[in-house]
C-alpha cells in the first residue's frame, strides 16, 4: 500500500474524468499533478475547475487572487501550490519581491493587506472573530460581494493544498525557494 494518492492519468482516470484531463491538456499543455490526484473524483474535479474558471470572473483582481492563495498555500505549508502560484503570480505580473511578500502576508496595498489578514483569520479559525477584519476590509473599500468572493479563494486553495498534501502530489512547476528565515 502507498502512503500517497498517484495522480490519474487519460488512460486510468475514470470515464467522467478523462474529458477534464484532455481539457486540461489542451488549455495548459500539461496536467497539474494537484488536478489529475482530484481526478480520481469526478465530481471534485469537475467543481474544482468550475469554480476556479468563476472565481476568474469575480470583483477581486488577479493579482488578489494569486496574493491570497500564495499566502494561504504558505500557512498550509503546502509547496506544491507555493511552486504553482508563484508561476500564476508571475504570470500575472507580480515581481519575486511581490511574491514573497505576499507568502508572509505583506500586500502591496492597504486593500491586499487587509485581503491577506482576513485570509489568515480564516485559515487560521474557519473565520470565528472576524470582525476588526471585516471592517477593514471595508475601509479598503470592498465591498460584500468581494469578502465572499474572498472566502471563495480562500476555501479553494484550502481545497487544493489538501489534495496536494494528502495526495503527497510531486511538484511539476519550477519550485519555489524556501522563504528566508529571520
Amino acid at each position: 500500500m502507498s502512503n500517497r494518492i498517484a495522480p490519474t492519468t487519460e488512460a486510468n482516470a475514470p470515464e467522467g474524468t478523462r474529458p477534464m484531463l484532455v481539457e486540461l491538456k489542451q488549455a495548459l499543455g500539461m496536467i497539474p499533478n494537484v488536478y489529475a490526484a482530484a481526478g480520481h473524483s469526478p465530481a471534485a474535479l469537475g467543481s474544482v475547475l468550475s469554480w476556479n474558471a468563476s472565481l476568474g470572473k469575480n470583483g477581486l483582481s488577479k493579482k488578489e487572487i494569486e496574493t491570497i492563495s500564495l499566502h494561504v498555500s504558505e500557512l498550509n505549508g503546502c509547496s506544491y501550490c507555493i511552486s504553482a502560484h508563484t508561476v500564476l503570480g508571475g504570470m500575472v505580473q507580480l515581481t519575486p519581491e511581490q511574491i514573497s511578500a505576499a507568502r508572509n502576508g505583506i500586500g502591496s496595498t492597504a486593500r491586499e493587506n487587509a485581503l491577506l489578514s482576513f485570509a489568515r483569520r480564516v485559515v487560521r479559525t474557519g473565520g470565528s472573530r472576524s470582525g476588526t477584519d471585516l471592517m477593514a476590509l471595508r475601509e479598503a473599500k470592498l465591498s460584500d460581494a468581494e469578502v465572499i468572493d474572498a472566502l471563495g479563494v480562500i476555501a479553494l486553495t484550502q481545497f487544493r493544498n489538501a489534495v496536494a498534501l494528502v495526495a503527497d502530489t510531486e511538484i511539476d512547476f519550477p519550485k519555489a525557494p524556501r522563504l528566508p528565515t529571520n
